[in-house]
């Protein structure tokens, strides 16, 4: 298994509506890469500043139907059982404690939080989120940015689209100015 061979996994069960299962092989990339680009630290902190270094990329990408293209904030519940309750969480903390570690820990999502293909931000009174499958497109885009992956390709040649332009995922690998300009970030 490769990187790339995650990125690819993940892509097929977006477009098949699995979105659990692609949140999975999507986390399982994350750590690989994030791993790769801070060999030193630990899979917490690399993976968080992976995150937090392609924010901008996560950002741009999970949000565009919403035209933002910031970090947004969530009401959620907390995991930590010492602490329970409904707290507001940062996009960081969301993709890392909630996203990645239950779909790796776990093999799976928390049961209070969905994604949809649909355009969508849904917050329910109970710590209840619903978010687009653009916020996973995002995160893979972003692994697909990394220098540190430069070598990895992606079964079928899929096509990104983005503001109403396409191009082929394997062209993009390893070069985040390439996906900053056809995304138009900075």
């Amino acid at each position: 298994m490769s990187v790339g061979s995650q990125v690819a996994d993940a892509m097929r069960k977006l477009s098949k509506q699995r979105f659990e299962d692609a949140v999975v092989a999507a986390s399982v990339a994350l750590s690989a890469t994030a791993r790769l680009e801070y060999p030193t630290d630990g899979d917490k902190k690399a993976c968080c500043k992976f995150l937090e270094q392609n924010l901008s990329i996560i950002s741009k990408i999970g949000w565009v139907s919403f035209g933002i293209s910031q970090p947004i904030n969530f009401r959620y519940r907390r995991l930590d059982s010492k602490a329970p309750g409904i707290a507001v969480r940062t996009m960081l903390e969301m993709l890392y404690d909630v996203v990645r570690c239950t779909a790796v820990h776990e093999a799976r999502l928390p049961d209070n939080l969905r994604f949809t293909d649909k355009s969508v931000i849904r917050t329910g009174l109970d710590g209840e989120l619903v978010l687009p499958i653009d916020v996973i497109y995002g995160l893979l885009i972003a692994i697909v940015a990394s220098p540190k992956n430069a070598n990895e390709q992606v079964e079928g040649d899929p096509v990104f689209s983005f503001g109403g332009k396409s191009i082929r995922v394997n062209e993009l690998w390893g070069d985040r100015g390439k996906i900053a300009a056809f995304i138009g970030i900075e």
